[in-house]
């Protein structure tokens, strides 16, 4: 009888780094069935073929138990292996999530696997996913589709990304790009998006993971890790699209929370002097510009957590600057703003009031120098 599996075999799958020229990497997004060998610390898996818009095969694939599971999270590892050492022990055992994402809860894949005795005294692990979709060949249809997919989201003046089935970021539009602050496309078309969630932030790798290997949309409100580090709220859809039981992908698409019509954060980019949007009903920044930004250290976070009146100004000095606003005086007024750094300095700050009819009136503030 095999031996009770030790936790060395889990440290080592789970401890692993992915090296960009080793073998192939376990994807769960593209997982048909997979076979473990416990003994020879060995994964033989089949992934799609025609999963990828441009239609390019995957196929069947073997490589080192660690090197297979080393592109997963460390806590998707952990499941998996969780998964063969209970089928070894017991016969069988799921269905069970291995993809969970662990900020969100999102349950991910569900795997049910078998134990397989061989006649030499070996015993193997045979999983494949709980569900998989029927559905008949669509690679050709998605191949004549994506010239004009790639045209309708690289031309798109929204938030859109595509990927493919395996994950592979295929076209954004420059709104993605700018949102993200991604300097250089190159790093991440054509990239797979589980490898580069430092590049595109980990919150957005995690939910297009989970979107393919649940295999369904998935659409709200949530905040979202910046690559740089910080963070932003934003209304999503990540639509899930098949056209056979091989071909299909995500199209993310976003649009920051509370910006509207409006993208005030460009508009003002321009302007060389501090000027930062408020909300006078929740007195919240709704935007910033890069010198306010620069200027008072401050981050999305900041801006969509605290009211100005809990970050830049006293109460007192706010409620100076909107009744002079709503008495359209363009005196500047000498108030003290508290940077996010710690420091206050004695500013001179000129505020316009713009009254929406449909939306709660706006607070522009200008610093002057």
């Amino acid at each position: 009888m095999m031996q009770a599996p030790d936790q060395k075999l889990l440290q080592t799958a789970a401890s692993a780094v992915p090296d960009a020229h080793a073998g192939p990497h376990l994807s769960l997004s593209g997982l048909w069935f997979l076979i473990a060998d416990p003994s020879a610390k060995r994964l033989m898996w089949l992934e799609t073929s025609t999963a990828q818009i441009e239609g390019k095969g995957a196929g069947l694939k073997q490589a080192a138990l660690s090197e297979a599971l080393s592109a997963l999270a460390p806590q998707t590892q952990k499941n998996l292996l969780n998964l063969f050492n209970t089928v070894i022990r017991k016969g069988k055992c799921g269905p069970m999530d291995v993809g969970t994402d662990a900020e969100s809860g999102i349950a991910g894949i569900s795997l049910t696997g078998w134990r397989y005795d061989a006649g030499d005294g070996r015993q193997f692990v045979i999983c494949h996913p709980s569900a998989v979709a029927a559905g008949g060949e669509g690679g050709h249809v998605v191949r004549g589709l994506a010239p004009i997919l790639k045209h309708f989201v690289e031309n798109s003046g929204k938030i859109v990304m595509t990927a493919d089935n395996f994950g592979y970021v295929r076209y954004a539009s420059p709104g993605f790009f700018h949102a993200f602050g991604i300097d250089d496309p190159a790093l991440c078309i054509g990239r797979n998006i589980a490898h580069i969630p430092k590049r595109v932030g980990k919150t957005l790798a995690a939910l297009i993971q989970t979107v393919l290997a649940r295999t369904s949309s998935a659409s709200g409100k949530g905040r979202f890790k910046m690559p740089n580090g910080d963070t932003m709220v934003m209304n999503y859809s990540a639509l899930f699209f098949r056209l056979s039981e091989t071909a299909g992908g995500v199209v993310f698409t976003a649009e920051p929370d509370g910006h509207g019509e409006a993208d005030f954060t460009r508009i003002f980019d321009v302007m060389t002097s501090p000027l930062i949007v408020v909300d006078t009903k929740t007195r919240k920044m709704l935007a910033a510009n890069k010198a306010a930004r620069k200027a008072f250290q401050l981050t999305q976070q900041s801006m969509d957590e605290h009211p100005i009146t809990e970050t830049l100004l006293h109460p007192k000095s706010y409620g100076l600057l909107l009744e002079a606003a709503k008495k359209a005086n363009n005196i500047p007024i000498a108030v003290v703003v508290n940077g996010l750094d710690g420091s206050s300095r004695n500013k001179r700050i000129r505020a316009i009031f713009i009254d929406n009819d449909e939306d709660p009136p706006h607070l522009v503030l200008e610093s002057r120098a």
